[in-house]
């Protein structure tokens, strides 16, 4: 094994060795073009790849040759010199060059066989999720970043899910709220987040079984009104084959705002379904829809059925029964939603820091009460889902750290409903819809007693003065503190601080999807954060703005940090994309 200067015989080729100093060597490195090269002799061919073992990095002259197979000492990785294939899959095939043999010299192509340009690493992006190798999917998505290609992932990545995966999932929805979340993020935090969403795709369709295809009902006449009657009747009595064909027959003939409103009222069928999951993941599916073109809504919302038909609402469970009667209540509106929304009284005297005291208190009756009322007086939907939102992201704010850890999931479910029925009812204001606001505002309710006793807000505590003020400084100090374990201060003051000075809020968007992405934790956190930066906009900058993101900041450094396995595969590929040395000279093996 050896290293040759290289030298160049005519253009596209650089000289390796002679034949019979190659066979005696049995593997020459040399340069060609931008890349290492290994050249090798095995029994009467000769063979070129690239010398970084594409798992990582590791230098494949080191390895052995028997068979036409070379092996990598470092994680026993092994490929065929013809191709550049893997036999072990977790390690990535590795670059192929052509070689030739002129009068007893070797030369080799300075080109790589395969050019790896957009379609390339869309191909191998495929790849890496069926087989799901993580290392293949971050090192594609390195790729396709590389060019601008994000819508294109997100699109490819949705149709693959869409086809292989049995139910709208996690892995979905993180895609989702990355692809939400765009136009905030940063060229390594889009990377990062990508591969946070397309891995966990890739986990869930490896598990998963086949769909059975069902088709829409063979006729165009049933309108709105009808559809909407019978898909209420198939989810309360969990009928599924029965929802997802009026489902297909409403994708055939209904525009997409009429087909929003039917769906964000099936979600609504049942009391905060799942926990506030059903209502989210339906208007997850939508947004994803936009993003997989034509047929997106068509491939996705099929999805929902098992959720829709499957899971419970709080009408089943006691809490909402006992010691207050709360499901009674919550029917008899819904009867009246028509009627108030018909109404013509006079907004103007609707006062939003009332109702949020209201929204935050002991009392139930009141609470609908006051949504009642405020409806009645023409108040627009979209301002009290705003509300009721803001009101559980003060929950998050507000959290008591005498809590179990766990009880965090309560707090962010009730964000991450109260923030899909904001945007839901933006879009669909009808009654069927409009009904989820007063579910979230009980959500909302159940939750008070993780406030107790409320946590000060960053403005109710001293210290501010002593944090930086530059957006870098304060960022980066956010950073650090989230490599801390549970800092539900310290990491809000810092938050607080960087909105009270006027920084970018998408600056801080960027810094917050990365700290959330970096961590081994579920897709609640990314959830909360996408949907505080949705509810956000309703309140244009506010102190409503600094209380949601202290809110979200919170719910997050209360599980930082973890391993971050997921981030150290994001790394390695990362280094390996830039040509960096990833083994330590001073451990490589024998």
């Amino acid at each position: 094994m050896g290293t040759q200067r290289a030298t160049t015989p005519d253009e596209g080729w650089v000289f390796v060795a002679k034949l019979e100093d190659l066979r005696e060597k049995r593997i020459v490195v040399v340069t060609a073009g931008r890349a290492r090269v290994a050249v090798v002799a095995d029994a009467d061919r000769v063979f070129a790849v690239d010398n970084r073992c594409p798992h990582m990095g590791f230098p494949l002259d080191r390895g052995s040759v028997e068979d036409g197979i070379l092996t990598c000492h470092w994680h026993q990785a092994r490929f065929d010199l013809a191709s550049g294939c893997t036999f072990d899959l977790f390690a990535d095939d590795v670059a192929t060059h052509d070689t030739k043999v002129e009068e007893g010299v070797v030369y080799v192509s300075t080109r790589a066989r395969r050019e790896r340009d957009a379609a390339y690493h869309e191909e191998r992006l495929r790849r890496g999720i069926e087989q799901n190798v993580p290392l293949v999917q971050a090192k594609s998505l390195l790729g396709l970043l590389e060019v601008d290609a994000f819508d294109r992932v997100v699109a490819e990545t949705g149709r693959y899910a869409a086809q292989n995966i049995t139910g709208f999932s996690e892995g979905m929805v993180r895609l989702t709220c990355v692809a939400n979340l765009r136009d905030s993020l940063s060229l390594e935090t889009k990377y990062q987040a990508l591969f946070y969403a397309v891995r966990r795709i890739a986990e869930e369709a490896s598990g998963s079984v086949p769909r059975r295809k069902r088709d829409a009902l063979d006729t165009d006449q049933h309108d709105l009104v009808t559809l909407r009657r019978w898909l209420s009747q198939w989810v309360r009595t969990r009928h599924a084959d029965a929802t997802e064909r009026t489902l297909l027959t409403a994708l055939e003939h209904l525009g997409s705002d009429a087909l929003a409103d039917l769906l964000y009222g099936a979600a609504a069928e049942r009391l905060f379904a799942n926990t506030g999951h059903l209502f989210d993941f339906s208007n997850k599916a939508l947004e994803l829809s936009r993003y997989l073109g034509p047929d997106g809504a068509r491939s996705l919302l099929p999805l929902l059925t098992l959720s829709l038909t499957r899971v419970r609402g709080e009408e089943e469970n006691t809490s909402w029964h006992h010691p207050v009667e709360l499901v009674e209540p919550l029917r008899s509106l819904e009867d009246e939603l028509p009627t108030l929304l018909a109404g013509d009284g006079n907004a103007s005297e609707f006062d939003d820091a009332e109702l949020v005291d209201v929204l935050l208190g002991d009392d139930p009756m009141a609470i609908l009460g006051a949504l009642r009322d405020a409806l009645a007086d023409a108040a627009a939907p979209e301002r009290l889902a705003a509300r009721v939102a803001y009101c559980a992201a003060l929950r998050m704010a507000r959290f008591a750290t005498s809590n179990e850890v766990t009880d965090w999931f309560n707090v962010q479910h009730t964000l991450n409903f109260t923030a899909a029925v904001h945007r839901a009812v933006q879009r669909c204001p009808s009654p069927k819809v409009v009904r989820a606001i007063f579910h979230g505002a009980i959500a909302v309710y159940m939750d008070r007693f993780l406030n107790v006793p409320p946590a000060r807000l960053p403005a109710e505590r001293s210290g501010a003065d002593a944090l930086p003020t530059d957006a870098p400084e304060l960022l980066h100090a956010l950073l650090e503190t989230l490599d801390q374990r549970s800092k539900l201060d310290a990491a809000p003051a810092l938050v607080s601080k960087y909105l009270r000075g006027g920084h970018s809020f998408a600056g801080l968007i960027d810094t917050l999807t990365l700290a959330t992405v970096r961590e081994d934790v579920d897709f609640h956190s990314l959830q909360n954060l996408e949907a505080a930066v949705s509810l956000c906009s309703a309140f244009k900058g506010g102190l409503e703005v600094e209380h949601i993101m202290v809110g979200v900041v919170r719910g997050l450094a209360a599980q930082c940090p973890t391993r971050r396995a997921g981030q150290q595969t994001a790394r390695i590929a990362l280094r390996l994309h830039r040509g960096d040395s990833v083994y330590e000279e001073g451990a490589r093996p024998e």
